[in-house]
């Protein structure tokens, strides 16, 4: 009986180590019995789904603290809540740029909070130079104001430092029951105004036809819409501001002199220029007539007027004047042209 196992067991052998791949060993498989180990397996499966979930969705999340991460694309098959749908690009074209893309995608919001949060930062300014010297002034700093005023045009600041006292006064006065008091204020705002007088533009007032004149301011108007009869004397009236008196000494011992340079032109209807009498020779006839105003007097005036009385012209019709005044600094005005009307005999 030995001998013959002994053969048929090293036939077996030899063709086992000819061929290893038909060996099979079968694995004992273990059974879990316990339902609480199950539900900790599939809870960790579960979580090991959404990590992987998420770092596609958002990027490699941080290996330690402090790392920075970028914030990939968002596919293009997302949207955000209430986001207008992109149209589907041509197959083959890249996707369009947006540098907003990767912020709406991790937030989710609409456009504004891009702008909100990129926004640079910006520090606030210091206050205004008047601001400033309003407030030192207020606070009996007056050479705190002179200083932040140095920043401005020297006419600037002469004006701001006559203008800050006048300011102070009027928030304390009593501007209702204090009569004294407001005149000082009057007397400080004159001067404010003298100081920019210089630097004003020549302005022509109340220019007008009219009768009788008395003075400044008095006069009595032509009737509006009544016309001249040829041959009639007319006289036009006009007041002049922001002209200077300048100080010298008149004839009668006057301290100051205030003067004006004027050219008035008449003409058609067709705008053709009529010949007017020359006020310095009344025998000769020009087209611009011209002449000079001077006023003496023992103080700076303001109230400046003009009168100039003229023939009105022979042949009925409608006719303009137009006058141009100028002082002896070169400042000029031109009135708008003022219409009047001739009729017949």
């Amino acid at each position: 009986m030995t001998t013959h196992r002994r053969p048929l067991f090293f036939a077996v052998a030899s063709a086992a180590l000819v061929c290893p791949a038909c060996l099979f060993i079968p694995a004992q498989s273990t059974t879990i019995s316990s339902s609480e180990t199950r539900d900790k397996v599939a809870a960790q499966t579960t979580a090991k789904a959404a990590e992987t979930a998420r770092k596609d969705v958002f990027g490699e999340l941080p290996s330690r603290p402090g790392e920075a991460v970028a914030i990939r694309h968002a596919p293009k098959s997302f949207a955000p809540v209430g986001a207008t749908p992109a149209s589907p690009a041509s197959p083959g074209s890249p996707e369009p740029f947006n540098p907003n893309n990767d912020v709406k995608f991790a937030t989710g919001f609409p456009d504004p909070l891009p702008s909100i949060v990129t926004a640079p930062f910006r520090p606030g300014q210091k206050d205004s130079p008047l601001l400033e010297a309003v407030r030192a002034h207020a606070e009996g700093k007056p050479g705190r104001a002179l200083e932040v005023l140095k920043t401005l045009d020297q006419p600037n600041q002469d004006f701001i430092l006559t203008v800050l006292p006048i300011l102070a006064r009027g928030a304390t006065a009593d501007l209702a029951s204090d009569p004294a008091g407001v005149a000082v204020l009057v007397d400080q705002l004159e001067t404010a105004a003298a100081r920019l007088e210089s630097r004003a533009s020549l302005r022509i007032e109340n220019l007008a036809f009219c009768g009788k004149v008395s003075g400044f301011g008095r006069y009595e108007p032509w009737p509006e819409g009544q016309p001249y009869h040829p041959n009639d004397q007319a006289q036009l009236y006009l007041e002049v501001r922001n002209l200077l008196s300048q100080p010298t000494t008149g004839p009668h011992g006057e301290s100051h002199l205030t003067h004006a340079k004027a050219a008035i032109e008449i003409k058609d209807a067709h705008g053709v220029l009529v010949k007017q009498p020359d006020p310095d020779d009344w025998r000769r006839r020009v087209d611009v007539a011209r002449f000079e105003k001077k006023l003496f007097s023992r103080g700076s005036i303001h109230d400046f007027h003009i009168l100039y009385p003229f023939p009105v012209p022979t042949t009925p019709g409608v006719y303009t004047v137009t006058v141009e005044i100028r002082d002896p600094s070169g400042r000029r005005v031109k009135s708008k042209p003022t219409e009047f009307r001739v009729t017949g005999p």
